[in-house]
């Protein structure tokens, strides 16, 4: 974001140091040393002095490593692209380094750019964040009674799956198929990388979108990461 007239305040995500957030003196000036390397989306190597306490470090140089311009030349590709990064910095305390996730953004960007279908992306993208946020919801089994017959609903509040006759009295309950459920297990077999391979149908990343959406919108909440809402209200709402 705009900082004065000629600096920004720019938030990166790295994988040592998790967020960071620095001031890049004059890039808001036509000719600066920061070019197109502070641009959303970029993949950019980064030299920065953190002074310490509260103060805000000082980014010196920054330069791109791959800059994700096809991502930039669809409305389409921008909103998805802007979604998971949004996600990420919601569900990464400041300063708390995190590799698999940052490695997952990275080849999550890199599946959309390629010409994998961005929906479908970006439901690979919502199962691995949660597991690797150590937030993964409970599949298996029914949370509350632990029997696996039976269970045919999703609830943000404790975090897994109820079957029938434990779903009363619980709000906010999302119906799941028994496909979809099969193919979120399935999914933990396989890493990131592997899922690729998988083609749920429409109704099964649909399901897959609601349910995570709700999870992590719980998490957010609860945890304080973010505002407080719960996914799905906008910037974040996936069509």
């Amino acid at each position: 974001m705009k900082l004065g007239e000629a600096d920004k305040l720019v938030t990166f995500f790295t994988a040592e140091s998790g967020k960071v957030k620095g001031i890049a003196s004059g890039a808001c000036r036509m000719k600066n040393r920061f070019g197109a390397s502070l641009e959303p989306f970029t993949h950019c190597t980064i030299s920065i002095f953190e002074k310490g306490g509260n103060r805000l470090a000082r980014i010196r140089q920054s330069d791109i490593v791959h800059s994700f311009r096809k991502l930039r030349e669809t409305l389409d590709d921008i909103r998805m692209a802007f979604q998971m990064v949004m996600w990420v910095s919601r569900m990464t305390p400041e300063g708390e380094p995190n590799p698999a996730i940052y490695g997952l953004l990275l080849s999550s960007l890199g599946r959309m750019e390629s010409g994998m279908d961005r929906r479908l992306s970006f439901v690979f993208f919502m199962i691995y964040l949660a597991g690797h946020s150590g937030y993964a919801p409970r599949l298996d089994c029914c949370v509350r009674c632990v029997h696996h017959s039976s269970v045919a609903y999703f609830s943000p509040s404790v975090g897994g799956m109820v079957c029938t006759g434990c779903a009363e009295g619980i709000s906010s309950l999302i119906s799941v198929s028994p496909e979809t459920r099969d193919f979120l297990l399935f999914c933990k077999t396989v890493d990131h990388a592997a899922s690729c391979r998988l083609t749920p149908s429409p109704m099964v990343q649909q399901e897959t979108l609601m349910l995570y959406k709700a999870h992590l919108g719980y998490i957010i909440g609860k945890q304080g990461f973010g505002s407080g809402k719960v996914a799905g209200a906008t910037p974040l709402e996936v069509i």
